[in-house]
């Protein structure tokens, strides 16, 4: 990984979309500060097309699309189901019958008692996973330890505040491609060169590998090197948390207002 202040400017002055993580990337202590708000509606004005990507529920995911200033999507749910600034939703992923929500919590059973989880607050606003709160001392060799009891189809991936029991095959980086598609398809044409990921941790694993040379970790994310293995960020930025999404979203604006 790279400083992100060794990023090239031009890089920065051809983005069509900037993406980003919710919880420890945008927030800061779990609260959306100001600057992070003004400074969606600044890319917005810039022209930029703004896309939450986050593993919280379709609940939340619903409600920030909805309520967000400047943000035109809202993949949640780690790229399974999308909102827009309207609050339409779209299942993202392969359709899912009657049968896949018994299985999930089947799957999710067994992680949960095995580790002794809870259950998150946003776990009842949830369609396609189900999530646990993130224990103190939950490492890489536990994460692998949950990944033995799942059956074929399922997953686990974790976050730096979650655990989620969910269908595999289908990621973050496919939902915000898929959502992003009927908004500005043009960025799909040369999405490595069009789209800039920021993230912190691992299961946003997936978008740091399909964005290997636009996708940004804030410092934080220095926690998570052994869950990400080999699919870590191309930059890092100094800052944590929104202190980093700040940093990234600031220095895109400047190197854009000096492009000829």
């Amino acid at each position: 990984m790279q400083p992100f202040a060794a990023m090239p400017g031009a890089i920065l002055t051809g983005l069509r979309v900037l993406a980003a993580d919710v919880d420890d990337t945008i927030t800061a202590g779990g609260k959306l500060p100001a600057r992070t708000l003004e400074l969606f509606e600044e890319l917005e004005a810039a022209g930029l097309v703004v896309a939450l990507v986050t593993g919280r529920s379709a609940g939340w995911a619903q409600a920030l699309a909805g309520y967000l200033p400047g943000v035109q999507v809202v993949v949640g749910e780690n790229g399974l189901i999308c909102f827009d600034g309207a609050g339409r939703r779209r299942d993202l992923g392969a359709p899912r019958d009657a049968s896949f929500g018994r299985a999930l919590a089947n799957n999710a059973e067994r992680v949960a008692h095995a580790f002794a989880l809870t259950p998150t607050d946003d776990d009842i606003f949830r369609l396609f996973e189900r999530t646990f709160r993130r224990p103190a001392g939950f490492d890489a060799d536990a994460l692998r330890g949950c990944q033995q009891l799942v059956a074929a189809g399922f997953e686990v991936i974790v976050s730096s505040i979650h655990i989620h029991v969910r269908p595999s095959g289908w990621d973050k980086a496919d939902g915000l491609l898929a959502a992003l598609a009927p908004i500005l398809p043009a960025a799909l044409d040369d999405p490595d060169a069009s789209i800039l990921f920021v993230g912190d941790s691992s299961n946003d694993r997936p978008l740091f590998a399909r964005f290997p040379r636009t996708s940004v970790g804030v410092h934080n994310v220095v926690r998570f090197l052994a869950e990400l293995g080999a699919d870590r960020p191309a930059y890092i930025t100094e800052g944590e948390a929104a202190a980093g999404f700040v940093e990234v979203v600031e220095r895109v604006l400047a190197e854009r207002r000096l492009a000829p």
